[in-house]
């Protein structure tokens, strides 16, 4: 268990958050570019913001450097599933070569291509979910696409497979791992050794995906 409230320091609105889990102080920053202040349950508040402010620089300096909020507009180029895309206004929506058609008006555009992303993620996850549960011997029982800040995916002991559907506009290979990473939870509900070799088996590019996660996973969550 945990308690968040938003708290000011200096200039910034700091997520604070007391956790159980928590054997430190930690500032650290989210996929949204939120800056979170983390302390043990035994910790007082005081204590912790006093830590933060010894840190002033380095969460300037994070701030500002968060990625802006991203809203797809006609004339962009956006890549879905691996395949680049421009965006153009029209009557008949949906892929047409490399272009991305978008009816309706300007305002509609970046909701319109949300909606197109997920209607294209979907049926390509529940394929390889499919291709990695023959491979291990695994079934799941749902599949569901969610609008998620923390976790890129996540196996419930129902096995059901959910995923942050902005993985649509991330890489192949990395939309790939994320699936296999989920798929391996349903054989191994932890992160052992064993769940990492299950994982293995099925993509070869999870050190490369998960370096390109690191790298460019907030700006995959600045997609309002």
């Amino acid at each position: 268990m945990s308690s968040h409230e938003v708290i000011q320091i200096s200039d910034f609105q700091i997520q604070f958050v007391k956790s159980r889990r928590a054997k430190h102080i930690l500032l650290k920053q989210n996929v949204k570019g939120e800056i979170i202040l983390t302390c043990p349950r035994l910790c007082s508040k005081m204590m912790a913001v006093a830590f933060a402010k010894t840190q002033l620089p380095w969460i300037q300096a994070h701030v500002k450097y968060a990625p802006k909020e991203v809203v797809f507009k006609w004339g962009d180029v956006v890549t879905l599933l691996g395949q680049e895309y421009t965006i153009q206004h029209g009557s008949n929506a949906g892929i047409d070569g490399a272009v991305l058609v978008v009816s309706g008006g300007a305002d509609f555009c970046h909701r319109r291509v949300c909606s197109l992303a997920q209607k294209m993620l979907l049926p390509y996850i529940q394929q390889k979910v499919q291709e990695f549960s023959s491979v291990i011997n695994v079934k799941a029982e749902r599949i569901t696409l969610r609008n998620t800040s923390s976790r890129w995916g996540s196996c419930s002991s129902k096995k059901t497979l959910s995923f942050c559907w902005k993985i649509a506009f991330a890489p192949l290979d990395v939309v790939d791992y994320l699936i296999a990473h989920e798929v391996a939870h349903l054989k191994e509900m932890n992160h052992s050794p064993r769940f990492w070799a299950v994982v293995d088996v099925m993509t070869n590019k999870r050190k490369a995906a998960e370096r390109w996660l690191k790298t460019n996973g907030r700006h995959l969550q600045a997609i309002r």
